[in-house]
């Protein structure tokens, strides 16, 4: 009984530690896989454009141009992508042909084992009350 206490008084020193140490955390949080306003990128940042103003035109065109080698930076980021997921598909088709053929040398044995006919198993037929008394008399 002594045990059962001390267990239940570990789980809650445990769920009091997870509770404790998540809300001191609560702070710093942070997405997973999702980028932040401080990300950069290696030829900076996408500005936004201002076209309330009609005499920027100048600037328009330079944030333009800028804005054009970020996403060029990005796109180059990605030129790999293709040869990867073309490298993933014949490795999980690869894959898939070895497991198709692990499952028909397993059928195979399977039926090796069975073989075609059926076993003979005692008991399950009708016996006569001779083979009843003929199995007694020889025991």
């Amino acid at each position: 009984m002594l045990l059962i206490y001390i267990l239940i008084v570990l789980f809650l020193l445990l769920i009091g530690h997870q509770l404790f140490t998540s809300d001191s955390s609560s702070s710093n949080k942070m997405i997973e896989g999702l980028e932040n306003e401080t990300t950069t990128t290696s030829n900076g940042d996408y500005q936004p454009y201002n076209v309330n103003d009609p005499n920027n035109a100048l600037i328009l065109a330079q944030q333009n141009a800028g804005n054009i080698q970020v996403l060029k930076g990005r796109i180059d980021n990605l030129d790999g992508l293709k040869e990867k997921t073309d490298k993933m598909q014949t490795d999980i088709n690869a894959l898939q042909e070895q497991v198709d053929a692990l499952v028909q040398q397993q059928a195979e044995f399977g039926q090796e084992l069975v073989g075609t006919t059926p076993p003979e198993i005692s008991g399950t037929e009708e016996e006569t009350t001779a083979d009843v008394e003929q199995s007694i008399q020889s025991q």
